[in-house]
C-alpha cells in the first residue's frame, strides 16, 4: 500500500469574470490529496490518514477519494474544510490559502501510528503539512516511525513561501526530512527558495546532495522536463507534450504519484538502487505522460490506468 498524509482541501479556481466579479468553482485539491487520487487511479493499492471534514466540501472530498479508489484511514471531524483561492494566468496557477483550525490540521500521533499496518509499502508526505504549527512537528515525527518499522518514505515539499511564517524554521525541517527520506522530489523553484533563495541551480544542486540521502533524487522543470540522480550520476528526460494546456494544477502531484505508482507496480520500491538506465528512463516517461494528461483538464483531474496504457 501507498500511505499518504497531508493537507485536503478546497481548490476555489477563478473560472470566469462576471459584472467585475471574479467566478469561482471549487474542486477538491490539496498536493498529498491530488497525489493520492492520482495513485488511486492507477491501480494501486492506496490509503490516505489525514482527517476530513464533515461539512459539504468534506463529504465532495471524500467521494472523490472513494470514486478514485483510495481507502479513507482518517476520521471525519466536525472543523472546517480548508481553502485554496486559485488564479489561473496563462495556465499557471497561483494560490491563497487559508487553514487556521481546520480539520486537515488535527493530526494525532496515536491514530496516524495505527496506520502503519504490514502491507505499507511506502509513505509519502509533503505540501503545506509540513510548513509549521503543531501538525507539522506530528508529521515529522510520524515520519520518524515509519522509517523504524522499515516502511520507504517518499517527500514531495512543494514549497509554498506566502504560508511560511518562520521561513528557516521551515528549511530546517526540510533539510532534516531531507536526510532521512528514500525518495525526494523537488521542483526547480523549490530547490531555489530552499536553498536560501539561491538563484544559481548549479550550487544549490551541489548543496541538495550534500545533504540529501535519498536513493532516488527527482528534480522537475516544468515544460523543461525532469531528472533523476541516482548512482552519482544525473539521468535527464524530456516533458511529454500537451496536445491543449487547460492549466498545471496537480501537474506535480500526479508526476509524484506515477513515480510511486510504477515503482510499485515494477515491484522496485525495495531495489531502487539497482533501477538500470532504461527502467529510469521509462520511470520518467510514465509520470511526465500522466502529468501531460493532467494538464490537459481544469483543475487536478489525473489520467486512469487506462490512459496511460
Amino acid at each position: 500500500m501507498i500511505l499518504v498524509g497531508g493537507e485536503n482541501l478546497m481548490d476555489m479556481i477563478q473560472v470566469d469574470n462576471q459584472y467585475q466579479n471574479a467566478l469561482f468553482k471549487a474542486i477538491p485539491g490539496g498536493s498529498p490529496y491530488n497525489l493520492a487520487l492520482a495513485a488511486g487511479r492507477q491501480g494501486v493499492q492506496v490509503g490516505y490518514v489525514t482527517p476530513i471534514s464533515e461539512d459539504s466540501n468534506g463529504d465532495q472530498l471524500e467521494a472523490n477519494l472513494l470514486g478514485s479508489n483510495v481507502q479513507l484511514l482518517g476520521p471525519r471531524v466536525p472543523e472546517p474544510t480548508s481553502l485554496a483561492m486559485v488564479s489561473i494566468e496563462g495556465g499557471t496557477a497561483s494560490y491563497a490559502f487559508y487553514r487556521e483550525g481546520t480539520a486537515e490540521r488535527l493530526v494525532a500521533l496515536d491514530e496516524l501510528t495505527k496506520n502503519l499496518t504490514g502491507d505499507v509499502a511506502i509513505f509519502h508526505i509533503g505540501s503545506l503539512a509540513l510548513t509549521g504549527g503543531s501538525d507539522a512537528l506530528v508529521w515529522e515525527e510520524f515520519l520518524g516511525k515509519a522509517i523504524d518499522r522499515g516502511v520507504k518514505v517518499s517527500l514531495d515539499p512543494n514549497v509554498r513561501p506566502s504560508l511560511v511564517a518562520e521561513p528557516d524554521v521551515y528549511r530546517q525541517r526540510i533539510k532534516r526530512l531531507m536526510t532521512k527520506v528514500d525518495i525526494l522530489k523537488l521542483s526547480d523553484e523549490d530547490l531555489l527558495w530552499l536553498f536560501n533563495d539561491n538563484t544559481d541551480e548549479s550550487s544549490s544542486l551541489s548543496e541538495l546532495r550534500a545533504i540529501a540521502n535519498a536513493e532516488l533524487l527527482i528534480l522537475t522543470r516544468g515544460s523543461k522536463g525532469s531528472s533523476i540522480w541516482h548512482n552519482d550520476k544525473w539521468y535527464e528526460a524530456p516533458a511529454h507534450p500537451v496536445d491543449k494546456l487547460s492549466d498545471t494544477v496537480g501537474a506535480g502531484d500526479t508526476f509524484m504519484a506515477s513515480i510511486l505508482v510504477w515503482l510499485t507496480k515494477n515491484e522496485k520500491l525495495n531495489e531502487l538502487a539497482l533501477l538500470v538506465l532504461n527502467e529510469k528512463k521509462e520511470l520518467l516517461h510514465y509520470a511526465a505522460k500522466a502529468a501531460a494528461l493532467n494538464c490537459e483538464k481544469q483543475g487536478c483531474n489525473p489520467p486512469w490506468e487506462n490512459d496511460l496504457l
